[in-house]
């Protein structure tokens, strides 16, 4: 049975936590405070700084007027995004096939993908580098999309394998005598269950 939780030690637990919660994001509040302040501004007390009148967007201008920052940041969300997605399309076949298909050599094909995160990155800079310059992904965003999906396709699948095993085959079975095919049964199934 459970125990009781008084009302003066959940006010309590309420208030260390949100103390934390505050002491957690005070730099982060205190940057985006800032960054609407002149210079002059950002070096007064802080208490004269958060109640001073002076809110202006001149650093957002002057970062923008010195680098295209919207590009730099567009390239940011079209490489972590598409990184993403192509990750997340080739681990959820995969995912899906060493949990409700294994084959033999399944653990040791998980073993291997994990292993392949304990190299050290330098160790396939050339071969890398040479693929690349001989397809010509060199300072593209697509090459930079695909490095960094295969630098975490291994945690990508070690996960979605270990959500997939908790779903009950059962399911994906009932699935199939209903008529969903295969696409069918991950996409609307396997995977919202996962999630």
């Amino acid at each position: 049975m459970a125990r009781a939780v008084s009302t003066k030690t959940k006010v309590t637990n309420t208030f260390i936590a949100g103390s934390l919660g505050f002491l957690m994001f005070f730099p982060i509040v205190w940057i985006l405070v800032l960054s609407f302040k002149t210079e002059e501004d950002a070096i007064r007390a802080p208490l004269e700084v958060l109640f001073s009148s002076g809110w202006t967007t001149d650093s957002f201008t002057a970062v923008q007027a010195r680098s295209d920052y919207l590009k730099h940041f567009m390239n940011s969300v079209i490489i972590s995004l598409g990184s993403t997605l192509l990750g997340l399309l080739i681990a959820v076949p995969a995912a899906w096939a060493m949990a409700f298909v294994p084959a033999k050599h399944t653990k040791h094909v998980l073993m291997w993908m994990l292993s392949t995160k304990m190299l050290p990155p330098v160790g396939v800079l050339i071969p890398i580098y040479l693929l690349f310059r001989d397809f010509g992904l060199l300072d593209t965003r697509l090459g930079l999309t695909i490095v960094l999906m295969l630098i975490n396709l291994p945690i990508i699948v070690w996960m979605l394998y270990t959500y997939f095993k908790e779903i009950p085959g059962e399911i994906l079975e009932a699935a199939r005598m209903d008529g969903a095919s295969l696409s069918k049964e991950v996409i609307y199934v396997l995977t919202p269950m996962a999630i």
